[in-house]
C-alpha cells in the first residue's frame, strides 16, 4: 500500500473533486477490470461477508433452508447463512488442501438443502468439478466463498466462476485490498448481477432513489476503495507470482523437517493469500518465531462448532476427526513485499526450531 501512496492521493482527490461517492465512475472500472480479468459479471460491495448475504438473499435461501459450509473457516461464512435465518450446516475438510469434503457434502444433503458453500482456503480453490457435480445432482446453489484466493484459478477458470455466485474479500489485508472494507460478488448471469446490484442499494433501481423494488441492503462500495483495488488488480498476477516464489523456497527450505507443507493440486494456481505449515509443537514454534521478531498466526484453531457464538445459532455439525488437521496450521509471512533476505531468514527460524538441542 505504501508504493500506492502517490496514486492513492491521487483518486481521493479525483474522488472529491467529482463529488461522486458511491456508484461513479471508480466503480464502474472496478467491475470493468475484474470482469476483464476474471470473467462473469461482477458486482462491488462493501465486503466478502455482505457479498455472501446478497449471493443468498438473491438465490431465494429463506428461514430454515440448510446451506452446507466448511468446518475449517472464517465464522463470517455460517454468520451469513445464520443472517439470513436459514441453518449452516458443518462438514469435514479434505486433505491435503484443507477445502471442502465432496464426499462430506453429499452425505449432508437433505430435504431441506438449498446451498453450498466452498471456501477456498488459504488460497488453493476446493475440487469445484466433484462440487458442482453433487449440487447439480441435488439441485443445490454453489456460493464460492473466494475471500481468500483473489487471483486463484483451476484449469485456468479463475475462481469465483465456477459456481453461481462468487463472493470475494478486498478487506486492506487480503491478497488486494482496499484501506478498509470491501468486496465483491461475480454471478454467471446478468440477470442475477442485476438483482445483487439492487440488493447493495437498499432495493433500488439507481434511477429513482425513492423507489425500493427489493427489501435490499446497505452495501455500496465507496469510490476511493473501487479506484484503489482497479489499480492493484493490475499488479496482482505479479503478486501472486512473487507469492508462489516465496511459497517454493519456503517448501524447498523445509523439505527435510517434520512439517507439513500446502500442497498445489495439477491443474491450480495457489493464491497463497497464507503459507499454512502443520508441525506437532504449533505453541512452541510461535514462541520460538515471535522471539525472533516473526509474527506467526494460526488462523484456525477452532472449528466453526467450536466457536462460542454457536451456543446460540441454530446449526447442524457433521464434522469428525477428519477436520482436525485444519487446526494445526501456521501461517507464515508470505506477501509480496517480502525481501528474499527476509524470506531467508524467516525461513533459517524455522529450521533452527527442529535442530538438534
Amino acid at each position: 500500500m505504501r508504493g500506492l501512496r502517490r496514486k492513492i492521493h491521487a483518486i481521493t482527490d479525483e474522488v472529491i473533486d467529482t463529488g461522486k461517492f458511491h456508484y461513479g465512475p471508480q466503480t464502474r472500472n472496478l467491475e470493468k477490470a475484474l470482469r476483464d480479468a476474471w470473467g462473469g459479471h461482477p458486482v462491488a460491495t462493501t465486503s466478502c461477508t455482505q457479498a455472501l448475504m446478497l449471493s443468498l438473499h438473491a438465490a431465494g435461501i429463506r428461514p430454515g433452508d440448510e446451506v452446507i459450509v466448511l468446518s475449517a473457516t472464517f465464522a463470517a461464512t455460517a454468520f451469513a447463512v445464520s443472517a439470513m435465518g436459514a441453518v449452516p450446516v458443518i462438514v469435514d475438510v479434505a486433505e491435503p488442501t484443507l477445502t471442502l469434503c465432496p464426499k462430506a457434502l453429499a452425505d449432508a444433503v437433505t430435504r431441506r438443502t438449498r446451498a453450498v458453500i466452498p471456501v477456498h482456503l488459504h488460497g488453493h480453490m476446493a475440487d469445484m468439478p466433484a462440487i458442482n457435480e453433487v449440487a447439480a445432482q441435488h439441485k443445490l446453489t454453489v456460493i464460492e466463498d473466494c475471500a481468500q484466493a483473489p487471483g486463484a484459478s483451476l484449469d485456468g477458470k479463475a475462481a469465483g466462476t465456477w459456481g453461481d455466485f462468487g463472493c470475494f474479500s478486498f478487506w486492506v489485508g487480503k491478497n488486494i485490498g482496499g484501506i478498509d472494507d470491501a468486496g465483491a460478488v461475480v454471478t454467471n448471469s446478468p440477470e442475477r448481477a442485476e438483482q445483487v446490484r439492487r440488493l447493495t442499494n437498499m432495493g433500488r433501481d439507481g434511477r429513482d432513489r425513492h423507489t425500493h423494488h427489493l427489501r435490499g441492503h446497505r452495501a455500496r462500495l465507496g469510490e476511493v476503495n473501487a479506484g484503489i483495488l482497479t489499480e492493484q488488480l493490475a499488479l496482482l498476477p505479479s503478486w501472486i507470482d512473487r507469492r508462489n516464489a516465496i511459497a517454493r523456497r519456503y517448501t524447498s527450505a523445509f523439505a527435510e523437517l517434520p512439517v507439513t507443507t500446502p500442497v498445489v493440486q495439477d491443474g491450480h494456481v495457489h493464491a497463497f493469500y497464507k503459507y499454512a505449515i502443520g508441525c506437532e509443537d504449533m505453541t512452541g514454534l510461535t514462541a520460538h518465531l515471535c522471539a525472533q521478531g516473526i509474527e506467526a498466526e494460526q488462523v484456525y484453531p477452532y472449528v466453526l462448532s467450536e466457536q462460542p457464538a454457536f451456543e446460540e445459532i441454530e446449526h447442524r455439525s457433521r464434522i469428525t476427526s477428519k477436520s482436525d488437521p485444519a487446526k494445526r496450521r501456521l501461517c507464515l509471512p508470505a506477501y509480496p513485499e517480502l525481501t528474499d533476505a527476509e524470506v531467508t531468514r524467516i525461513a533459517e527460524a524455522v529450521t533452527s526450531f527442529f535442530a538438534p538441542r
